[in-house]
């Protein structure tokens, strides 16, 4: 029984000398990888700290005094805004017709057009829904091109010169003079001349 006492003694400090050993080299490797690491790290940060100090005081801040007021500031900014208005403005027309364009059909008839070459105006008013949404989707310069008369290259919107040819005065025939007598007379119910007899 003695010697079976002895033999698990034995193992047992065999065992204990064997997790000694195994924590030991654990440990030994975290030291280690926890140097390597402080290592690693100065490597990466050592430019940092070369350029910008060690880090153990605050940098001073740079010293900065503004050449302008806040007033002058806004003032600047509002003449700024002013000039960059004053492309806007509506010497050519484009933008009124860029905004006749995009409108709602409800709200063209209330737009002032009056800034408009007159027979701009009546290649607007004369155009319809496809033509005003091609027209809206076209670039500037085809705006510019259609103000000016151009032939602007945009399928479907008809150049400004060739509306004025269809819409002027031409002489009646006696038949559509007819035709429109006869609308009218009907439309006031004032005469049974052209009803039919039942």
């Amino acid at each position: 029984m003695l010697q079976i006492v002895e033999d698990y003694v034995v193992r047992t400090d065999r065992g204990r000398d064997m997790l000694k050993a195994i924590a030991a080299a654990i440990a030994k490797l975290f030291k280690t990888s926890v140097g390597a690491l402080r290592w690693a790290e100065d490597l990466v940060f050592s430019p940092f700290r070369a350029i910008f100090g060690s880090g153990g005081a605050a940098m001073p801040r740079p010293d900065f005094e503004p050449g302008m007021t806040s007033s002058e500031l806004l003032d600047e900014f509002e003449a700024a805004r002013r000039q960059a208005a004053v492309h806007d403005l509506n010497r050519d027309g484009i933008s009124t017709v860029m905004r006749y364009a995009k409108a709602l059909p409800d709200a063209r008839p209330t737009m002032d057009l009056s800034s408009l070459n007159p027979d701009v105006r009546v290649t607007l008013l004369s155009m319809d829904e496809a033509e005003l949404r091609a027209l809206e989707q076209s670039g500037i310069g085809a705006v510019r091109k259609f103000v000016a008369g151009e032939d602007h290259g945009v399928f479907g919107v008809p150049v400004v010169g060739s509306v004025k040819e269809s819409t002027e005065k031409h002489e009646l025939s006696a038949e559509e003079k007819w035709k429109i007598r006869s609308i009218m007379l009907k439309s006031e119910g004032a005469s049974s001349e052209f009803k039919l007899a039942l």
